[in-house]
């Protein structure tokens, strides 16, 4: 199994253009109000231009209403959606059917879901479990308690769904996550970052130590 790599939080085309070579599978943009690294629909249209073969694109969203994802998905070329909030399985169902992208739930360590997983089980095609800090959701930088993790996996992948982690992951302690846990996928933004921009070198690492995992393991 290839563990699924998204770099999240890019903020400039120069960024893009650091993925060169580096073996990810996904960059993600923020389209959240307020967030120290969301970026306007024109620039990450730009970023995405600039993203290296292979390299697909994801949108962050946190409680977002249709018009607000349909003003971005119309001017940028997505290929994940990302919902960070507390989005119901009818909105997944109404992404999934109008814009056909990949839907990426994101639910958080300890926070039980107003919904069962067989409710979001059709709308969706990946699970992100992520840490919560105060009012904050994710792009926390802090982990959570790992030990949660295989209640969740038993729950997820008990309908199909492939379970990812973010949380605090960079690539010192990327490998103990997945030698420990064996996610499906992973997903990092300022664990990749020197104060403040995406660290090429960082990004290279931790991708490198996620794939050396990969031929260990598979």
């Amino acid at each position: 199994m290839r563990t699924f790599v998204k770099l999240c939080g890019l903020q400039t085309p120069e960024d893009a253009e650091k993925l060169e070579g580096i073996d990810a599978d996904a960059a993600g943009m923020i389209f959240v109000p307020g967030r120290k690294r969301t970026v306007s629909p024109e620039r990450a249209a730009s970023i995405v231009s600039r993203l290296p073969a292979g390299i697909r694109s994801a949108g962050v969203f946190l409680n977002p209403t249709r018009d607000e994802v349909l003003r971005v998905w119309d001017r940028v070329e997505l290929d994940l959606i990302q919902l960070h909030g507390l989005e119901e399985p009818e909105f997944c169902r109404w992404l999934k059917e109008n814009l056909g992208g990949r839907i990426v739930k994101v639910f958080f360590a300890g926070k039980k879901s107003a919904f069962p997983p067989e409710a979001y089980a059709r709308w969706i095609d990946a699970v992100l479990i992520d840490s919560v800090a105060g009012t904050d959701r994710g792009g926390t930088g802090k982990t959570f308690a790992w030990n949660l993790l295989p209640e969740e996996q038993k729950r997820w992948e008990a309908w199909g769904i492939p379970v990812w982690v973010a949380g605090g992951l960079h690539p010192d302690n990327v490998n103990r996550l997945l030698t420990e846990h064996l996610p499906h996928g992973v997903d990092t933004s300022s664990g990749v970052e020197t104060n403040g921009e995406k660290d090429r070198d960082k990004m290279k690492r931790f991708v490198e130590r996620v794939r050396r995992h990969d031929r260990r393991v598979h």
